[in-house]
């Protein structure tokens, strides 16, 4: 199994290498034999047209010497070869060893071009040249009128060796890639076998149910990925089966307090129904004759009726918060303004249980993000919730502040106060601080759990202290509007 492996590997691995070295060269010959041309075309269109701007002004005032002086400078320095030549097509300046008895120019049809205004490049051989050359000839402008022309060539022969080196080193990596190549296929043969055998037996184990075991293994190649891979996948198995028995669980508690939310909505809809249809069954059979007996009874139904409504519509406020049903109409607040119109509101309902409500506002507090009737909603939840557990005669204080970047507003009574086994729970659907305590056996228990909820879509938190038998204090904040 390890020879036939070994061979395979090491055939597949040369034969990639070998077809990426041919496909390497042929691409960087290419590559490079354009951007090299390409780069020595800019560089000679670039001395060209430099060297035209600087003898266009020695053509006009046949300065010839001037001319042969500059084309001797370049001549001298570069590799390339620069002639000029007059509008007639006859050479004013170049290479000395030329011999043209004849006045022509290099390439006569490419200087032909260029005086009629074209810029030429050409590729192969010239006849004062036994290589082939990179040629440019462009025209020279004397105010605006073509004056002549300059004429230079490049020889490839440097390009092409710069190539050829290159191509060298590209073939002398392949062959260094080949030998390494070798060496590590003998390695991997050798320590493939292991990893997978492992691999094999502990995918037995897992069938088993057993996610406790792991490949062991050293090396950063692909098998040492596979293990790797093979591992977390074994963790990631092990963490969903038991995540899959926690859901189980949740799933298992979710369908106990539904029930159990279930019951308490019945329990709290039966009670005023069965009040509401004992009074209303008394007054139809005339076991009430008194007007005002009736009148009394009456009022009770209306009550009842009224804490049925509130319960309905706490019920269903949350059961749109729940569905992201809810139209939150954020905007910059001035929450004093909201604090002191929701006081104005429950003043009637403190006065009429003999209780003292009080504002108390921090000056200069930044306006907040939030919705006004949402907000509105929670105070009076808060303040109703102090109504209902604060004795005749009592106090409650609504007042605001800033802390920690965020802006608070705090309830606060002097009620019978909660325990602290029980301040946690308040926050629960339909639970009651105590249902012995007359103060306690209006409330619904949904109030707070709406508070909650309101406070999480508004971006807030809302929490509680209390002191039994002294009160208890429900605070609410908000974020704060940042500052331009």
């Amino acid at each position: 199994m390890k020879r036939n492996l070994f061979s395979k590997l090491f055939l597949t691995y040369l034969l990639l290498i070998l077809l990426a070295i041919g496909i390497v060269s042929s691409l960087f010959y290419v590559f490079f034999n354009n951007y090299y041309y390409g780069i020595r075309e800019q560089q000679l269109l670039t001395q060209g047209k430099e060297i035209s701007k600087v003898v266009s002004t020695n053509i006009k005032n046949k300065d010839f010497a001037q001319i042969d002086e500059t084309i001797k400078v370049y001549n001298k320095i570069n590799v390339s070869r620069m002639w000029i030549v007059n509008k007639e097509g006859n050479i004013i300046s170049g290479p000395s060893k030329i011999d043209n008895p004849d006045n022509e120019c290099p390439e006569s049809e490419e200087i032909r071009r260029a005086l009629n205004g074209e810029i030429v490049i050409n590729r192969g051989n010239i006849r004062y040249s036994a290589d082939p050359v990179l040629s440019v000839a462009l025209p020279i402008y004397v105010e605006g009128n073509i004056g002549g022309a300059v004429f230079v060539c490049n020889p490839l022969s440097d390009i092409n060796n710069s190539i050829s080196q290159a191509l060298k080193i590209v073939i002398l990596a392949g062959v260094i890639a080949v030998i390494v190549l070798a060496s590590v296929s003998f390695f991997i043969s050798r320590n493939i076998t292991k990893p997978i055998k492992e691999i094999t037996e502990i995918s037995l184990e897992m069938a088993k149910g057993n996610f406790t075991q792991r490949v062991k293994f050293t090396s950063n190649d692909e098998i040492g990925k596979l293990a790797e891979t093979f591992n977390y996948m074994t963790v990631k198995l092990d963490k969903t089966l038991r995540d899959l028995e926690q859901e189980k669980d949740k799933m298992i508690e979710m369908e106990r307090m539904q029930r159990e939310f279930v019951a308490n909505a019945s329990h709290e809809l039966r009670t005023p129904l069965t009040s509401v249809r004992g009074y209303i069954e008394a007054i139809l059979d005339g076991v009430i004759n008194k007007k005002e007996q009736e009148k009394k009874y009456l009022r009770i139904v209306l009550k009842e009726t009224l804490r049925l409504h509130k319960l309905v519509n706490s019920l269903l406020d949350l059961s749109r918060m729940e569905a992201g049903h809810v139209k939150i109409n954020k905007r910059q607040l001035s929450i004093n303004e909201v604090i002191e119109k929701a006081v104005n509101r429950l003043k009637p309902l403190a006065e009429e249980n003999d209780l003292s409500l009080e504002l108390e506002k921090s000056a200069d507090l930044p306006k907040v993000i939030g919705d006004e009737d949402l907000i509105e909603q929670v105070i009076i939840n808060y303040v109703t919730n102090a109504v209902r557990f604060t004795p005749k005669s009592g106090r409650i204080l609504v007042k605001s502040d800033i802390s920690d970047g965020k802006v608070n507003v705090h309830v606060i009574d002097t009620g019978i106060g909660i325990s602290p086994e029980e301040l946690p729970n308040v926050w629960k659907r339909f639970y009651k601080i105590n249902d012995a305590r007359p103060l306690s056996k209006e409330g619904s228990g949904l109030g707070l759990s709406l508070v909650k909820e309101l406070m999480e879509l508004l971006g807030g938190r809302a929490w509680a202290e209390s002191f039994p038998g002294k009160g208890s204090i429900f605070s609410f904040s908000l974020p704060v509007k940042e500052r331009q």
